[in-house]
């Protein structure tokens, strides 16, 4: 019996990494496999087949676009706090971009805010998918 085909109409689910640690490095969320390593948040309606789909498509596609992903939201700017508790913002070059996305972290949170908008036939997803990332490292 053929797969069942799937609509997938804005739906949003959210997948969460707390508190990773080990001396990982920004730039190398991407080798993670979500599944085994984070906390997925599926719509509660969804069919254990759906999220089962829901990941097979998002699980590659994060392993192929986390590192522009990272790389974009740390060009968006940078909140943070030294040890002394004092907070600051600013922008990053490219220089201490890659620095940041290099360096072993102490530890790492992630969230990441998925919308897939499209449809599913058995096989293959025939539509867009957005992503928001949330990130946090203690170095």
């Amino acid at each position: 019996m053929p797969d069942p085909k799937l609509k997938f109409d804005k739906e949003e689910l959210t997948i969460t990494l707390t508190g990773l640690t080990g001396g990982w490095a920004i730039g190398r969320l991407g080798e993670l496999s979500l599944l085994d390593s984070a906390q997925v948040q599926f719509p509660s309606m969804w069919s254990n087949y759906k999220q089962t789909v829901a990941m097979r498509i998002i699980a590659p596609q994060w392993q192929l676009s986390a590192r522009l992903g990272l790389e974009q939201t740390l060009e968006a700017g940078v909140d943070f706090t030294d040890f002394r508790g004092n907070g600051q913002s600013l922008a990053l070059d490219n220089a201490l971009k890659v620095h940041l996305l290099e360096r072993p972290t102490a530890q790492i949170d992630l969230r990441l805010g998925i919308k897939l908008d499209g449809s599913f036939d058995g096989s293959a997803f025939d539509g867009s998918g957005q992503i928001g990332i949330g990130l946090r490292g203690r170095f």
